[in-house]
């Protein structure tokens, strides 16, 4: 049982986002779901309102102070933050691709808006996670645990967040406060799915002996943690992937 419990989505108008949430209020939960869009973010809470208390709050993750805005702003609207599951995943153009194809200039603005926004997101969110024990779950990818081409700047930045991950859940365990990651690889269903193309998803689904996941089946695991029956557990890199990495 949940009692109430507040949990925070950021980047939860997005497809994994969104499965949380529908998982969390179906479990409980209170939900607060962020977004950059506003239109994204009412089309979640008007599709998942009639299943339990869920409310939506706008914030540009670009902007100086998005972290501690959006968190102060959740508290005050629900009293309290039990948990806070990043799904944020945007970045600037020219990240991706052979490294001599990258854009330099982009480079430290993907590091701030990535591993510096998750950093900011955990340091406004301590304090109330402190209190009766929180959870905060960072989303990251395989590139960040798996070695890939085209992949250098996309798994540096994630490879960050897991150890920041790692060695955080160390240190905030005597407040108790737990920390995972989840690093999916390839999930289908989702707009990044969708922006590859049913022959290159068709590819990489055949590399994944088990198929590819799906937001709902990420969505049990990141509730999971947050839950009760994980308390004991705490500093885990958990890879989604339907079998194409071990």
């Amino acid at each position: 049982m949940t009692d109430g419990r507040v949990l925070l989505i950021a980047g939860g108008s997005g497809s994994i986002g969104s499965a949380i949430a529908r998982e969390a209020l179906a479990q409980g939960w209170k939900v607060a779901v962020h977004g950059r869009s506003e239109d994204k973010v009412h089309a979640v809470v008007a599709g998942l309102s009639e299943q339990g208390t869920i409310d939506g709050f706008i914030a540009d993750i670009w902007e100086d102070e998005a972290a501690e805005t959006l968190v102060a702003e959740v508290a005050e609207h629900f009293g309290r933050i039990d948990a806070v599951i990043d799904c944020t995943a945007t970045g600037p153009l020219g990240i991706t691709g052979l490294f001599p194809d990258t854009s330099p200039e982009t480079f430290t603005d993907f590091l701030d808006v990535s591993v510096g926004w998750f950093e900011r997101l955990t340091h406004a969110s301590y304090g109330f996670l402190a209190q009766e024990g929180g959870t905060i779950i960072a989303f990251v990818s395989d590139a960040g645990i798996h070695a890939a081409r085209r992949q250098s700047l996309v798994g540096a930045a994630r490879a960050a967040t897991i150890g920041f991950i790692r060695n955080f859940a160390v240190e905030a365990a005597h407040d108790g406060i737990r920390a995972h990651a989840i690093s999916p690889s390839y999930v289908a269903g989702t707009d990044t799915s969708r922006r590859r193309g049913t022959e290159f998803m068709s590819r990489i689904a055949r590399r994944a002996g088990l198929g590819l996941p799906e937001p709902e089946d990420i969505a049990p695991i990141a509730l999971f943690l947050c839950s009760d029956g994980a308390r004991k557990i705490t500093g885990q890199v958990i890879s989604i992937n339907g079998g194409m990495n071990a």
